[in-house]
């Protein structure tokens, strides 16, 4: 039977509704569908995606019984849902018009009664249906929305319980060295309660009473040192961390240190308005008011510049303890027992004999293949770690210096390098004295000094970097204890259990799981001069939830404008993820939930297979080559490309971006 244009097969509900109807719809629709037989109909796909079920129930037993049609992709096609709504693919029938609702119904009841059929004159076409290019709907898309970067990225990361990143501190903004300075400010006011043991006096106590040196142990026990203070730290300002100090870094001249920085800027001694404020109060001179926002690497810089601003008479006797009191006001970070680069009338090669570390040392003591010569040996073997000679030993020896205005007003005793007589807690009046040497310069008391955490940050970050070239590197003795806490050596080997990395430099940019995100643009992402010695960075993407379907990421550097049509031969193409999807669900209700937050203390069962997680993209060469190229600061661009290879923008939840200079 024949249909005639204006006879729709909604009209013949008397009769039963057969392949033949489907192909007169489809035929007024103008669309591309018609013409194939009943079994090619069945058999069908459009880019893999079959247009009837082929099975009547799910993997878990779940029956297709009146869903098949409302199911299959040919109604949602009809009908313009995910993924036919212009995500992926524009609504069917592609090059005809819509086709009316009961006509729609008709066709899903149809499939639900197992697409009976009828004999009709076709072409007979099998297999799947060819779309030509030409009929392909190319999605462009609008520009996607730019996101700001996060103003504190490790309180984000905090929030969110992932790994917070140890710094460069040199890379650190203004705002995350005062968040340090902070912290610190805060231990020292506990410091009036001899037995809390959260103030500084009694963390650096634990140092000059425990601390492991000179064989296997060193490296193991400053890790939990370390991790154990910055917690300290952590319970008045979550989101810090301890920074690490890259010695051989350009700005402070290896070969001539001391004409080169001589202390990361955080740790030097500066003055505030407020604390210049506190000074004229004090009856210091207007001249004191040059003097705000200059940094000194140790205190002789100090006493000159107030000599040549306010006079003689101002660096001296009271008037100097009320400058200490400033300047540890102005800086928690700065330490007045500290003459860093100064030895008398000598280097550090000439007095101490020792050298500060270059590069070319740092490479020298990465390349050793043994646990005893890098970081120590047993106790039947025993013997110092080439790290923990040089550049430890260096780098405090280099920290703390010699007073240049020490006066002896007895004969000296030569092996009494610090005074440690009377100073069990740190007071005051112990800032005031001038000894020969800094703290830095003796075991019992170098954790007085807040140089000496930077500087084992950095000793504890290239032991982990030594770590990943030999794995199998390890003490002979993991079961010891280190005291005065409970871990054993085996404890500290894997530094992530810490909750920690290591990292050059970053930012992240939230952007939250509400909504999907198809195309991704960030604000620009200044790239300080300290993450330029990166070894490798990464573009990161936080939290992603299992994806239905599979996609690609396609990940752009400085191309805000990117889209699917973009060629991959662009300077700022960096790289993609390939996202293999999950597809739906095969199990029953709550299946898919994740596991409750409160989880209690005996609750072992492991976490859902479909817990957000983590994907990361290695953009290194192209960072190097913008970078290169005179960039200054990085944009990360993203576009989500769906199996058609056209732009998804309904698939792609996250809860943040972040962009990562790894050392």
């Amino acid at each position: 039977m024949v249909i005639g244009e204006a006879e729709t097969a909604a009209a013949r509900a008397d009769a039963p509704f057969i392949h033949a109807d489907v192909k007169a719809i489809l035929d007024a629709a103008g669309g591309n569908l018609a013409g194939l037989s009943l079994d090619a109909f069945r058999a069908s796909k459009l880019f893999d995606l079959p247009l009837i079920p082929a099975v009547t129930t799910s993997c878990c037993g779940k029956s297709y019984a009146g869903e098949r049609g409302a199911g299959s992709n040919l109604i949602r096609g009809l009908r313009g849902e995910t993924p036919f709504d212009g995500t992926q693919f524009p609504r069917l029938p592609w090059g005809g018009t819509v086709v009316a609702d009961e006509d729609i119904d008709r066709i899903a009841a149809w499939i639900d009664e197992g697409c009976p059929g009828g004999v009709i004159a076709s072409s007979a076409l099998a297999g799947e249906i060819d779309i030509v290019a030409e009929t392909r709907v190319e999605v462009g898309g609008l520009a996607g929305p730019t996101f700001g970067l996060a103003t504190d990225p490790a309180a984000w990361r905090h929030a969110k319980g992932e790994l917070r990143q140890r710094m460069d501190v040199d890379a650190l903004s203004d705002a995350q060295k005062e968040r340090l300075r902070c912290a610190f400010r805060e231990l020292y006011k506990l410091n009036k309660w001899v037995g809390d043991k959260r103030s500084y006096n009694n963390l650096a106590l634990v140092h000059q009473n425990h601390c492991q040196h000179g064989w296997e142990r060193f490296l193991p026990w400053h890790r939990v040192y370390l991790y154990e203070f910055e917690q300290a730290l952590q319970d008045f300002c979550p989101e810090v961390t301890v920074p690490w100090w890259d010695f051989p870094a350009e700005c402070y001249k290896p070969d001539d240190p001391a004409n080169g920085a001589i202390l990361p800027d955080a740790f030097k001694g500066t003055l505030t308005e407020a604390s210049v404020r506190s000074l004229r109060d004090h009856g210091f001179p207007a001249g004191a008011n040059a003097l705000v926002g200059k940094l000194w690497a140790n205190p002789s810089q100090i006493y000159a510049a107030v000599t040549d601003a306010c006079g003689k008479e101002y660096a001296t006797g009271d008037h100097r303890k009320r400058l200490i009191d400033a300047l540890l006001e102005a800086n928690a970070l700065w330490y007045p027992l500290r003459y860093s680069s100064q030895f008398g009338s000598g280097t550090i090669n000439s007095k101490i004999h020792y050298h500060y570390p270059t590069q070319a040392d740092i490479d020298e003591i990465m390349s050793l293949r043994t646990f005893r010569d890098f970081g120590g040996g047993s106790l039947y073997d025993d013997s110092f770690g080439f790290i923990d000679q040089n550049p430890h030993n260096t780098m405090h020896i280099w920290s703390g210096g010699m007073n240049p205005a020490y006066v002896a007003t007895a004969p000296e005793d030569r092996n009494k390098a610090v005074a440690v007589a009377g100073r069990r807690f740190h007071k005051r009046d112990d800032l005031y004295s001038e000894p020969k040497y800094g703290d830095m310069f003796s075991n019992l008391t170098a954790s007085y000094d807040p140089i000496f955490w930077p500087i084992h940050a950095n000793i504890d970050r290239l032991w982990w970097r030594w770590q990943q070239a030999h794995p199998d590197g390890v003490p002979a003795d993991l079961d010891s204890a280190l005291t005065p806490w409970s871990y054993a050596v085996r404890d500290t080997l894997d530094m992530h259990r810490f909750g920690y990395e290591y990292v050059r430099g970053g930012s992240i940019v939230p952007v939250g799981l509400t909504n999907p995100i198809g195309r991704f643009v960030s604000a620009p992402i200044a790239v300080p001069d300290a993450a330029k010695r990166f070894r490798s960075v990464e573009v990161r993407l936080h939290r992603v939830p299992q994806l239905p379907r599979s996609c690609f990421i396609r990940v752009f550097l400085n191309t805000p404008d990117a889209d699917a049509s973009t060629p991959l031969e662009v300077e700022g193409y960096a790289g993609y993820a390939a996202v293999f999807g999950h597809g739906e669900c095969y199990g029953g209700p709550g299946h898919c939930e994740l596991p409750p937050a409160d989880a209690r203390k005996f609750d072992l069962r492991g976490r859902s297979m479909n817990t957000p997680r983590n994907h990361r993209i290695d953009v290194t060469r192209a960072a190097r080559r913008l970078i290169a190229g005179g960039a200054v600061g990085l944009t990360v661009s993203m576009v989500v490309i769906g199996a058609s290879y056209e732009e998804d923008r309904e698939l792609l939840r996250l809860d943040g971006v972040s962009l990562n200079f790894l050392d």
